[in-house]
C-alpha cells in the first residue's frame, strides 16, 4: 500500500485560499488594530494635552480670507424656517430627483459622500453664522482652553477607538483612523501654541492647512504612481528619481523660456514625459529582462541623483538664468474659494493641486470601474489566469508602469514650479520613499492614498510651521521634523494592521 505525501510529511501546509471569509477576517483584524491605536492616542491626548495648566489658552485664527460665502444671519427667524423647510422638502425633492434621474444611473459612494458634505454645509454653516462665528463677514478668532481641549478630543478618541475595537467595523476603520490622527496633530498644535493670547503668537490654522494641502501634492502624485505600478505587479522604487528629474527638468524648461507663453505648461509636460521615460526603463529591465525590480529601481534613483548633481553644479550654478523661480498660477474657484476655512485650503491653490485631486478620482474610476482597470488588477493578482483568457500581461504592465512614471514626473514638477522655487540638489528629501509608504498606508487604493497623503502633508506642514513657537516648544524642533518619517516607519512596520498587497506584486512573469 502506497504512502501518500501527506502521511510522510504531515507538516506541509498548503497556502491559504483567498475567500470572502478570509478577507473579512483580515479586515476585522485591521479594524481591531486601528481601534487599539486610537485608544492609545486618546490616552496620550488626555495625559499630555489635558495635563496642561487650566489657565493656558490658545487663540486660533480660523481664516485669512476676509469674506464668507454666505451673508450674515442676524436672527433665528431666518434660521428656523430654513431648517424646517429643508427637513420637510427633503423627501419631496428626493422623490422628484429619483423620477428625473434615470434608473440606470447609480450614485457611487464618492458621489453620495460629496452630496452629504455639501448638504451638511448648506445646513450647518447658516446656523454657525447665526451663532456668531463671523463678524461683518470676517471670521472671528477662537480662544479655547488647552486642557479642556485635550480632555475632550482624548475622551472622544478613546470612545471611538473602543467602539471600533469592539464592533470591528470594516468600512469605517480607515477614515476613523485618519480622523483620529488628524485630531491628535491638531491637539498638538493647540498645545504648542498655548498662551498665544498673551504672547500674540496666534495659531494660523487655515494657513497651516493650506500649506498641508500644498505639501501633500507631490505625495499624492507619488503614491498614485506607486498604486498604478504595483496594482499591475511591478514595484516602483524609482519614484524618488522620477521626482528629481521632474523637478529639475520643469524648472529648466520654464527658465529657458523666461516663464513666457506656454512655458509653464510645457515644463509640466516635459517633467511628466521624462518620468514616463524612466518608467519605461524600469519596465524594460523588469519585464523583458526580468531583472530584480527593487535593484533596478535603486539603480535608477542612483542614476538620477548623479545626473541632477552634475547638472546642478556644472550647469545651473554657472548659468543661473536656467534655474529661476517661477510659479504656476493660482486658480480661485468662484464661490467655492470663499467658503471659510475649506475655501482657501482646497479651492484657492495652484493648478497641480487640482490635477492631483482629479487624478485620484480618475484613477479610482479607471481601476475599479473600467475594463482596463480590471485587467490591470488581474495581471497584478493572477497573471497566469489573465494570460489564459487572452490578456497580455506584459502589455498591461508596460502601460501601467509608464503611466505611473508620468504621474511621478508631475509630482516632481510640484516641488519647483508648483511651489514657486528654483531647483536645489536634494530637495526631494526622500519623499519618493515616503510616497511608497503612503501607498501601503492607503492599501493600494487611490482614495486611501489621497487621505494618507493629506495626513503626511499635514505632518510636513506642522514641522515647517513650528519655528515661530520655538521659545515655548519643550520638544526640539528636529524631533518634530522627524514626525513624517516616524509615521512612515509605523505604516511600513504594520502597526496600523495587516495589509494585503497584490498577490503578484514584484514577481516576474514568464509564459514558459
Amino acid at each position: 500500500m502506497s504512502v501518500t505525501a501527506q502521511t510522510v510529511h504531515p507538516e506541509v501546509v498548503h497556502p491559504e485560499i483567498v475567500t470572502l471569509e478570509n478577507l473579512r477576517r483580515v479586515t476585522r483584524k485591521r479594524a481591531f488594530g486601528y481601534g487599539v491605536t486610537l485608544v492609545l492616542l486618546g490616552l496620550l491626548e488626555v495625559l499630555w494635552f489635558g495635563g496642561a495648566s487650566s489657565a493656558l489658552k490658545t487663540t486660533i485664527v480660523l481664516g485669512y480670507n476676509s469674506s464668507t460665502a454666505m451673508p450674515s444671519i442676524a436672527s433665528p427667524v431666518r434660521v428656523v424656517p430654513l431648517l424646517v423647510g429643508l427637513i420637510l422638502l427633503a423627501p419631496v425633492v428626493s422623490r422628484a430627483a429619483r423620477q428625473i434621474v434615470p434608473r440606470r444611473i447609480k450614485f457611487t459612494k464618492g458621489v453620495r459622500s460629496f452630496l452629504v458634505i455639501v448638504g451638511g454645509y448648506l445646513i450647518i454653516w447658516p446656523v454657525a453664522l447665526w451663532l456668531g462665528v463671523n463678524s461683518d463677514g470676517a471670521l472671528r478668532t477662537l480662544t479655547i482652553p488647552v486642557s479642556t481641549t485635550g480632555y475632550v478630543i482624548g475622551v472622544l478618541t478613546i470612545v471611538v477607538g473602543g467602539l471600533l475595537a469592539w464592533r470591528r467595523f470594516d468600512r469605517g476603520a480607515s477614515p476613523l483612523l485618519y480622523v483620529g490622527l488628524m485630531f491628535f496633530l491638531l491637539g498638538f498644535l493647540v498645545w504648542v501654541a498655548r498662551g498665544s493670547n498673551v504672547s500674540g503668537l496666534h495659531l494660523q490654522l487655515t494657513g497651516i492647512l493650506a500649506a498641508a494641502v500644498a505639501a501633500a501634492t507631490f505625495l499624492i502624485f507619488g503614491s498614485l504612481s506607486g498604486t498604478l505600478c504595483e496594482r499591475s505587479g511591478v514595484v516602483n522604487i524609482a519614484i524618488e528619481g522620477q521626482f528629481m528629474i521632474g523637478a529639475m527638468s520643469s524648472v529648466m524648461v520654464v527658465s529657458a523660456m523666461n516663464g513666457a507663453g506656454i512655458s509653464l505648461l510645457l515644463g509640466v509636460v516635459v517633467a511628466g514625459v521624462l518620468g514616463a521615460l524612466l518608467g519605461w526603463v524600469l519596465a524594460v529591465m523588469s519585464l523583458r529582462y526580468q531583472a530584480n525590480q527593487i535593484i533596478v529601481g535603486i539603480v535608477i534613483v542612483a542614476f538620477c541623483t548623479a545626473v541632477t548633481q552634475f547638472i546642478m553644479f556644472q550647469v545651473l550654478d554657472t548659468h543661473q538664468n536656467l534655474n529661476g523661480a517661477f510659479r504656476l498660477p493660482v486658480w480661485s474657484i468662484p464661490f467655492l474659494s470663499r467658503i471659510p476655512i475649506v475655501g482657501p485650503v482646497v479651492f484657492d491653490q495652484n493648478v497641480l493641486v487640482y490635477v492631483a485631486i482629479l487624478g485620484v478620482i480618475i484613477a479610482n474610476i479607471a481601476l475599479f470601474r473600467t475594463r482596463w482597470g480590471l485587467r490591470v488588477r488581474s495581471v497584478g493578482e493572477k497573471p497566469i489566469a489573465s494570460e489564459t483568457v487572452g490578456v497580455s500581461v506584459k502589455r498591461m504592465r508596460y502601460g501601467a508602469v509608464i503611466l505611473g512614471g508620468f504621474v511621478a514626473g508631475l509630482g516632481g514638477a510640484a516641488f519647483t514650479i508648483g511651489a514657486g522655487t528654483n531647483f536645489t540638489f536634494g530637495m526631494t528629501n526622500g519623499y519618493g520613499y515616503i510616497a511608497l509608504a503612503i501607498m501601503i498606508f492607503g492599501r493600494w487604493r487611490p482614495y486611501g492614498a489621497l487621505m494618507a497623503s493629506l495626513l503626511f502633508g499635514f505632518a510636513i506642514a506642522l514641522s515647517a510651521n513650528l519655528n515661530i513657537y520655538l521659545s515655548q516648544l519643550v520638544i526640539p524642533q528636529q524631533f518634530i521634523s522627524m514626525l513624517p518619517y516616524i509615521i512612515t516607519i509605523a505604516a511600513v512596520a504594520g502597526l496600523v494592521g495587516r495589509i494585503r498587497p497584490p498577490a503578484a506584486d514584484g514577481i516576474p512573469f514568464s509564459r514558459e
